[in-house]
């Protein structure tokens, strides 16, 4: 054999032993946990190798990390988007690796007379051997680049289930306030039912009670189904079924203040997306590409090999071969426009990243200051301001100046300023998850301790509040009818002094003297203007 040959048989041997060598299982896997553990913590006991882990749910209420977790173990997308370093693997293991070496044998014999001529040959091609180590680079770029993508999309999956749970549990906490209101307003139709039965209030009064019990029991029913939406939302976000028993905390922290400036929010973006860097990295891998195409665009397929033939008479020829494509027609002109556009279009889609994290950390800094301070002037502000004017009105209603339908809307304008409280407080939360996402996965504050909201207490007592003792005029409660107290006795200074009850208890209405009352006679005498005229129909209102 000639020093050829045998260089190319030496060759061969090399490269068949070299390309043996599989990639770790953990390749790509592993560095895809770093680069999210840098970001967020991460379960312990999690793995993107494992297809089948399934975490315990926890029996306490749902924190906003067991969530993540959760989500992290069962999320189907987030194992869809972990498939993409598989592909990432098999295009590094194929770019690992020359094409297979090809065996040909011909068998020639003539027409007539004996004999017959054999050739054999084994050749393998050198294009794949010259582009080697440019194609393994260019693999090993673009799984690094899935990485960066990969890692950025289980951050994005965070974001989405933290925004998520923080509606969750602000639904939750409006629910239950719109739930107390209702049981507050209904034990106030029933207590409503019970004046009217003694002639206390009218039958306007009775039916406005009812309407605004019916209108509370409607409205706490609504702000269940949103609670119920939204707990739904967040068992999707955490591939579970939503008939799993599990529970979610009922009330949100209190906002903070904001103590970072846009710049080195949007420094540390620059910094931290991982997005951003795998749009960088996809950058350098088509310039790259580039370079490549443009030093080897006149190289066609080149192959060499190894002969033997038998001639007819017994003589055996051998010897090295080689196989060269002219570049006559093809000198690579599309390969290169194409390197050029892939590299046009990387180049873009970065300058479209770099402009989007930047706004969106700005906007989403914007979002948070003017959350909290929405929030913040519900705390302060309304929600102080509405309980004192329940608390002025019930005094004007306990000495009879307004009537108790001022009242009632008093409480009503206070219910809803607090839900638009909690809502503010729920909005702060989604946006500060919005912003975390923007920057990449965290902010300077994180892991500083929060103080709770108000809670539902601060605003409605407990059920059984309702259930005071309503006969001392005067008493502070929340109540409407609070002050309207039965008399003592038959002789016994009434507020509602004109709302006798009739002697003839065969009557069904007992106001039915007051829409019955006679005309007034000519011998009567009218009062005079500046007279106190006697106490009108309309239940607490003064002429």
């Amino acid at each position: 054999m000639s020093p050829l040959s045998r260089s190319v048989a030496a060759l061969a041997t090399v490269l068949v032993l070299s390309g043996c060598v599989s990639l770790p299982r953990e390749r790509g896997y592993t560095e895809t946990r770093d680069l999210i553990a840098q970001q967020r913590p991460l379960p312990t006991d999690w793995s993107p190798l494992a297809t089948d882990q399934s975490p315990l749910i926890p029996t306490t209420p749902l924190s906003i990390d067991d969530a993540v977790r959760i989500a992290f173990f069962n999320n189907p997308r987030l194992r869809e988007e972990f498939t993409r370093l598989g592909f990432g693997r098999a295009e590094l293991e194929d770019a690992r690796r020359i094409a297979n070496p090809s065996l040909g044998y011909l068998r020639l014999s003539p027409r007539a007379g004996n004999g017959t001529q054999i050739t054999g040959s084994l050749s393998l091609g050198l294009t794949d051997l010259l582009l080697l180590s440019a194609r393994k680079r260019l693999a090993e770029g673009e799984l690094e680049r899935i990485q960066l993508a990969v890692a950025g999309a289980a951050l994005e999956l965070a974001t989405e289930v933290e925004a998520v749970w923080y509606e969750a549990v602000g639904a939750e906490q409006i629910a239950a306030m719109r739930d107390l209101v209702a049981r507050a307003s209904e034990q106030s139709a029933e207590l409503a039912q019970r004046f009217f039965d003694a002639g206390n209030i009218n039958r306007l009064q009775l039916e406005q009670e009812r309407a605004a019990a019916s209108q509370a029991r409607i409205d706490a029913t609504r702000a269940g189904a949103d609670a119920l939406r939204s707990r739904h939302a967040l068992a999707a976000l955490m591939g579970l079924p939503t008939s799993a028993s599990w529970t979610i905390q009922t009330q949100l922290p209190a906002p903070r203040d904001v103590g970072f400036s846009a710049d080195a929010l949007v420094q540390l973006a620059l910094e931290s997306r991982l997005d951003l860097a795998a749009a960088k990295r996809a950058v350098a891998l088509r310039e790259d590409a580039l370079g490549v195409t443009r030093r080897w665009r006149w190289v066609g397929d080149v192959e060499v090999g190894y002969e033997r033939e038998r001639e007819l008479d017994g003589e055996v020829l051998r010897g090295p071969s080689l196989a060269l494509a002219l570049p006559l027609f093809n000198q690579g002109q599309g390969a290169l426009a194409r390197a050029q556009a892939e590299l046009q279009q990387a180049r873009a889609e970065l300058d479209g990243r770099l402009l989007a994290v930047q706004n969106d950390t700005r906007l989403g800094l914007d979002a948070l200051q003017v959350a909290r301070t929405i929030a913040e002037r519900y705390r302060v502000d309304i929600v102080p301001r509405r309980e004192a004017i329940v608390a002025r009105t019930q005094e004007q209603v306990n000495f009879m100046l307004v009537g108790v339908f001022e009242l009632l809307l008093a409480k009503q304008q206070e219910y809803d300023a607090y839900q638009a409280y909690l809502e503010a407080v729920r909005d702060y939360w989604i946006a500060r998850a919005a912003l975390r996402g923007a920057v990449g996965g965290r902010l300077p504050d994180d892991g500083e301790a929060t103080e709770p909201t108000l809670g539902v207490e601060a605003i409605m007592p407990a059920p059984a509040a309702a259930e005071m003792d309503h006969s001392q005029h005067g008493e502070k409660s929340n109540d409407p009818h609070a002050g309207h107290h039965m008399p003592k006795s038959a002789d016994a200074a009434d507020p509602h002094a004109g709302h006798a009850m009739p002697q003839d208890r065969s009557e069904p209405d007992p106001h039915a003297q007051h829409r019955q009352q006679a005309e007034p006679t000519k011998a009567e005498k009218a009062p005079e203007p500046d007279e106190e005229t006697e106490h009108t129909h309309d239940h607490g209102e003064q002429p």
